[in-house]
């Protein structure tokens, strides 16, 4: 139980920011992600197109294109593409994304910029519309890394977890924008007292937003006013919706975890869930647009896996930050 318990609150020190409080100091950041030498060194650039191994320093995010046809995710120097059952880099500037979320009509991001441009650290809000190639900056350039952030896919709605205040935001926690980071609404987060570790935009409706915490799952259907608890027990360390509106969970850590469905009337659907190590436990969920049976999740240990049939069978294509393009 103590080793449990140990892990959990190291899950939660990867991700969390506290729901209902108001104090404006910044949270404390993982090492990865503060540390100056791995932000100010570039890797060196790839000499073949396609590589047989790929890496993965870290895990920021995972998302499949509008076409059901590749899976990016953001690894701290660049964005990695699956396709065709191959792991490559993303050519473009490699900056360290966070908050990583694909819309329709491309994704957006936060995070911190490539040394090699010349955007201010951190990134703000940014969005681009070409798959990571080139990015506009929309707003809080050089103020804020948002770690917790979800765009609907379709709603034109972006849901973030403020960390401090800024240019744009007067206090700590939830806010969303639908106007593309222009202005900012702030939600009061009524009925969470938990602290938060993952957040998901309704792909449809704007003001719908999910957030997990260590005693389970909140649903607001008000823009992040007031949250109802619709799954409860466990930690979720994962969760998104799916493109049918149902919120798609991963709940508990190690060889407990499981895939939940949730439903608007909230009934629960169980889904099998891949191997998951003791001490390891599900990061970021992604569900194919095309295929709703086609999914991925990486987990804290750097591991990727697939399924193509509902959870059925699960194939590992990244083990501890490595490829496994061969196997």
């Amino acid at each position: 139980m103590k080793r449990l318990s140990t892990f959990i609150a190291s899950v939660l020190s990867a991700a969390i920011i506290t729901g209902c409080g108001t104090d404006s100091a910044e949270p404390e950041v993982p090492a990865e992600q503060t540390d100056p030498d791995m932000q100010q060194t570039e890797p060196d650039a790839e000499t073949e197109e396609n590589i047989q191994e790929v890496e993965f320093p870290h895990m920021h995010g995972l998302a499949f294109t509008g076409d059901g046809e590749k899976v990016y995710t953001p690894a701290h120097d660049g964005l990695r593409v699956f396709e065709d059952g191959i792991w490559n880099r993303v050519e473009g500037p490699r900056h360290d994304y966070m908050g990583f979320t694909m819309t329709a009509n491309g994704f957006y991001s936060s995070g911190h910029p490539s040394m090699q441009t010349d955007y201010e650290n951190p990134l703000g809000i940014i969005k681009s519309a070409d798959e990571g190639k080139s990015i506009e900056v929309l707003g809080l350039e050089g103020e804020v890394d948002f770690h917790l952030m979800s765009a609907g896919y379709n709603s034109g709605a972006i849901y973030v977890m403020n960390p401090h205040p800024n240019s744009g935001m007067e206090d700590t926690g939830l806010y969303v924008t639908t106007n593309e980071a222009r202005d900012w609404e702030k939600g009061d987060m009524d009925g969470v007292s938990a602290n938060i570790i993952a957040i998901a935009a309704h792909p449809a409706e704007k003001s719908t937003v999910t957030v997990s915490t260590e005693k389970g799952v909140f649903l607001s259907q008000d823009a992040g006013d007031t949250f109802e608890q619709v799954l409860d027990g466990k930690p979720v360390p994962a969760l998104t919706f799916t493109h049918e509106g149902k919120i798609l969970a991963a709940e508990g850590i190690g060889e407990e975890t499981t895939l939940q469905v949730i439903d608007s009337s909230g009934e629960t659907q169980q889904i099998p869930a891949p191997e998951i190590k003791e001490e390891d436990a599900i990061q970021y969920i992604a569900q194919n647009p095309k295929s709703s049976k086609t999914m991925m999740v990486t987990t804290m240990n750097r591991n990727i896996f697939y399924t193509e049939d509902n959870g059925e069978s699960w194939k590992k294509t990244v083990e501890e930050g490595k490829s496994q393009n061969n196997s």
